[in-house]
């Protein structure tokens, strides 16, 4: 009982964790589980589901750095300075 106990526990942590990452939330240090022992074959399925959870943040966050890495580049785009260093108007029949 002591194992489905703390792999519980551990399942209960990634589905946190996963929960906080694709709501916004900071990362933090994750190290793997030393003394749950091997998973037990009840857990199995439910750890399959935060397996699958966790490929879904994965490209969750993959996206939102792709999209969020576009804007910056938008940004950098626009030229920076004051006005008076940039042309205030553009003779176009001089």
């Amino acid at each position: 009982m002591e194992s489905l106990e703390a792999w519980s526990a551990i399942l209960d942590s990634f589905e946190h964790d996963i929960a906080r990452a694709v709501s916004g939330g900071p990362a933090g240090p994750w190290a793997p589980p030393t003394d749950a022992g091997p998973l037990p074959a009840a857990l199995a399925e439910r750890a399959r589901r935060v397996l699958d959870a966790q490929a879904d943040a994965v490209a969750i966050l993959s996206r939102l750095k792709h999209d969020a890495g576009t804007q910056l580049g938008a940004i950098d785009a626009v030229p920076s300075g004051s006005a008076s260093d940039r042309p205030l108007l553009l003779d176009v029949r001089g």
